[in-house]
Order: C-alpha cells, then structure tokens, then sequence
C-alpha cells in the first residue's frame, strides 16, 4: 500500500512539473513577443516625434544683444508660427517666456475643448512681434497674438508688451515714465480719452461707460504700451473700450501732447538735434532710430541699405499716365490680405505681395487668390531674417526655399525679391538672381497701426513711379486702404504691379 501510495504521488508530482515547464516556456515566449511589440511601438513612437514639423531657431536680431527665437509647427490639425525677443537678460527672458508659454497652453486647451464638440476641429496659432526703440536706448517690444479655429469665423487677438533696457537688463512700466505721479496720470487718461473720441474707426463702435471704465486713471489700464521718439502708444483688450471692430483697439498719443509729463529720461530730444538720413534721389527720410525689428508678423521696412547696385527697380521719369505700385509685405494673412484683395478688386487695382516662404505654406489657398487676380507675387525670405548678417547658406535656404514654395503652390516662377528691411549687399544680391524691389514711399503702417495716417503718408510723398510699402498684416492697413485708393484714383493714378512699372520705366 505505501509503494502505491508512492508511486501515485510520483505520476502528480511528473504530471505537475511538466505542466509548469509549458506554462513557464508560453510565459518566456509572450514576454518577447510583447518586448518586441514594445520595442516597435516605442520605436514607431521616437520616429514620430523625430520626424515632428516642429522646427526651432534662433538668429541674431538688428539690436545689440537681441536674438529672434523662432518656433514653427506644421501640424494639420495645430499649426503655428511663433517669434518672441531673448535678451542676455535672463529675467527679461523668463518674462516673455513665461507669456509665451501661457498663451500655447490656452490655445491647445481651448482646440482640444472644441475637438470634444466636433473631432474635424482644427486651430491655428500665430505670434509675432514688433521691436520699438526709443533715443533713451530703451526698447519696446510688443507681441501680437492671433488665434483662430475652423469652427467659427472668428479670431481672437491680443496685444501685450514688454519693456527692457538692454544694457542693465531692468524693465520699465507706465508708472516709470510719469514717475508713479497720480496728477500726471489724470493728465494721461484725458488726453487718451480725447484721441478715442477722435478716431474715425471707434466712431459707432465706443459704449460710453466701457470706455471710461477702461480709461480711468489707473496705472493697470495703461500697462500695454510702447513708447517711440514719435508717440505714445496704447493697446486695449479686445471688446473693452469698444465692440464691432476687428482686433485691439490701439491709440497713439503724440509725444509732444505728453511730453511734459514724462520722466526725464523719455522726454523728446529738441528737434534740431534729430538727425534723418536723406535719400534725395528716392525722396526717403528715414530717421536712424526708426530701424524695425526681425519680425515675422508685423514687421517694418524703415531701414534700406545704401549698399543696393543697378539692379534695383529704378523709378520712371516720366509717363503718359501717372502710375503706382502698391506693395505689400509680410503676409499672406488669411484674414487681412483677403480683405485688401476684395479692397484691390474694388478699385481694378493690381499689387505686388512680397511673401515670406513660412505663411506662404499655411496659406496656400490665399496665394493662389492674388494669382486668380492677377497681383503680383514676390519674395521676402522664408522668416524675414536680416540677410547681410547670415551666411551664404543660411541666405540661399532663405530665398530659393521660398521661391521653391510659391512655384510649387502657384505653378508660377518667383520673378521679385525684397529683402527685409530693405538690407542688401554685393554678397546677397550676388545669390538672388532676382531683381531687387525697394520702395520710395514708406507708410510706416507697421508702427502706427493707424489707417488716416497711412493716406496722410502716401498724400505727402506719393509720385508717378513711386512704389509704396505696406503690410498685409496689419488690420489698419486693411481699414485705411479704401480711402488710400480712392485718393490715388482721384488724382489720376492708375495701379500697376513692379514688373509692370519696370516695364513702363524702360
């Protein structure tokens, strides 16, 4: 009895282990297969994001001690193109960043909110940024934030600037340039009232009460500004001091209206120690302060270089009609350029669009809209970075990658260039193979962002010939160019594009 005993427990035992070597042999077998799944979805995974449309960089700007940080995103479904000031000024830095980062985080919160509603969803995102430098040495810098969403019509807007002196790395508020004085303040909300009442643009627009709500003398109502050697300038949140208007409110205060109740430090310099650059031959003056910033979305053109050969468009003497070109750089902006085209097909008027490479990408659809109408289409660098300070290959990538972008967009051959800031030399026209388009009529629409002193501008300077700088960026430039139009007809003016005026000129 005990050996059967035995030998049963025996065949348990053996049926037992076995069972366990199977089981133990599936294991390992699973294991390496799950590992090698793993493996590939993480490696899958690590080629996704290497082969992100994420791009970054960072160039050297015009001003001592600024560089232009770049960040674009091609992504169908949230794309954007980002552009923001660094200082050697690590505070100064954190600042902006800090809003940058901000303004990311509410964009893909709000797009994954409306995804929820409706999956197709899709979103946009750009900032860019303007660089204003005051005879101080002081900068102001002032980005603009668009977002937009395929679910709605509409876009949001804001503004907000950062201050800084490049050389202690301290920043400067409103309270700064009236010395925290509460008399001076009261000075300030009246005057910025007066201008309020004053613009064209508000009129219909202001609700009474929000705009002296907004206006008060309160140091946190003027906290977004710029101030230049030409104006004070404040920017309001949208549907604040008025509703029904496309974009930020933004009044400019003339230096001269405040400048006894600035700091000493801002005060205006006497005019006769102001010193211009005069260009008799272009009719150009251009004041050595008034030197725009690398800036993709709103940029100027204000500082041309002397270094320009015979290449460049030389303007006609004389003609049997009167003949402009109108220009515009910067864009497309899905937005504002359509509303200057249909401005442009109300009045039969052709233009040339200097294109940076990097919207032209975004917005195909709008590129092929001036093509249909037969605008002229050129090329302005894919990040309107200043090519005098870039290497060769840096210059070409610039200029062929955004040639190449047009053509395969359009099917068209890219036949301008402007180059940014109007800055060329032997080295880079050398590796255009273009012509060179400048411009002798600077609306500073840019800086202004106010649509009566864009026609004043073109009014005190236009010529047959001229070729006048604008940007369709800006929504002034949009809201002032009917009147420009009708001016320019008025006074017998028929509207060409550059190659067009070439060609009358030779």
């Amino acid at each position: 009895m005990k050996r059967k005993r035995h030998k049963a427990r025996s065949v348990w035992i053996d049926i037992t282990f076995s069972a366990a070597i199977v089981l133990l042999t599936l294991s390992a077998i699973f294991l390496v297969f799950m590992t090698e799944n793993g493996h590939t979805a993480s490696q899958s995974e690590k080629e996704t994001k290497s082969s992100s449309p994420l791009e970054t960089e960072q160039i050297d700007s015009n001003y001592p001690g600024i560089k232009i940080v770049t960040k674009t995103s091609n992504d169908k479904n949230a794309p954007f193109a980002i552009q923001y000031p660094q200082s050697i000024h690590s505070s100064f830095n954190s600042e902006v960043k800090n809003y940058i980062d901000e303004v990311q985080v509410r964009y893909l919160d709000t797009l994954t909110k409306k995804k929820q509603q409706d999956k197709k969803t899709t979103g946009e995102l750009n900032i860019s940024y303007e660089t204003l430098p005051h005879a101080s040495g002081n900068y102001s810098f002032v980005l603009v934030t668009s977002s937009r969403y395929s679910d709605t019509d509409t876009g949001k807007t804001e503004i907000r600037s950062f201050h800084l002196n490049p050389e202690t790395g301290e920043s400067f508020t409103i309270r700064d340039l009236f010395e925290d004085d509460s008399d001076r303040l009261q000075s300030l909300s009246s005057l910025v009232r007066a201008e309020i009442l004053k613009d064209e643009s508000l009129k219909g627009h202001l609700i009474q009460k929000d705009m002296e709500r907004f206006t008060e003398p309160r140091w946190m109502n003027y906290r977004n500004f710029s101030v230049t050697d030409d104006a004070l300038i404040f920017y309001f949140d949208e549907n604040t001091i008025a509703n029904n208007i496309v974009g930020p409110p933004i009044i400019a205060v003339s230096i001269d209206a405040v400048k006894e109740l600035l700091a000493t430090t801002f005060k205006p310099e006497d005019k006769e120690e102001t010193v211009d650059i005069v260009d008799k031959d272009k009719g150009e003056e251009i004041a050595e302060e008034n030197i725009e910033e690398n800036s993709t979305v709103p940029s100027s053109e204000t500082e041309v270089s002397k270094e320009n050969d015979e290449t460049e468009t030389t303007l006609p003497e004389t003609s049997l009609r009167k003949k402009v070109a109108l220009t515009f750089d910067d864009g497309p902006d899905p937005k504002v350029t359509r509303q200057i085209l249909n401005t442009l097909q109300k009045h039969d008027a052709k233009a040339t669009f200097f294109m940076l490479g990097s919207r032209v990408e975004y917005y195909p659809d709008i590129v092929n809209e001036m093509m249909e109408a037969g605008h002229e289409l050129g090329n302005h660098t894919w990040t309107h970075a200043d090519l005098t300070k870039l290497g060769p290959d840096r210059v070409a990538k610039e200029i062929e990658k955004t040639s190449a972008i047009i053509e395969e967009v359009t099917g068209q051959k890219v036949e301008a260039f402007r180059p940014p800031y109007g800055a060329v030399n032997d080295a880079v026209h050398n590796m255009t193979g273009l012509p060179i388009i400048l411009w002798d009529v600077d609306t500073l629409d840019w800086k202004y962002r106010d649509s009566a002193r864009i026609l004043q501008v073109v009014k005190e300077n236009v010529k047959d010939g001229s070729i006048i700088l604008m940007h369709d960026i800006h929504q002034s430039t949009a809201d002032g160019l009917d009147a420009v139009l009708t001016y320019l007809s008025n006074e017998g003016y028929d509207f060409v594009t550059v190659k067009e005026l070439e060609e009358t000129s030779s």
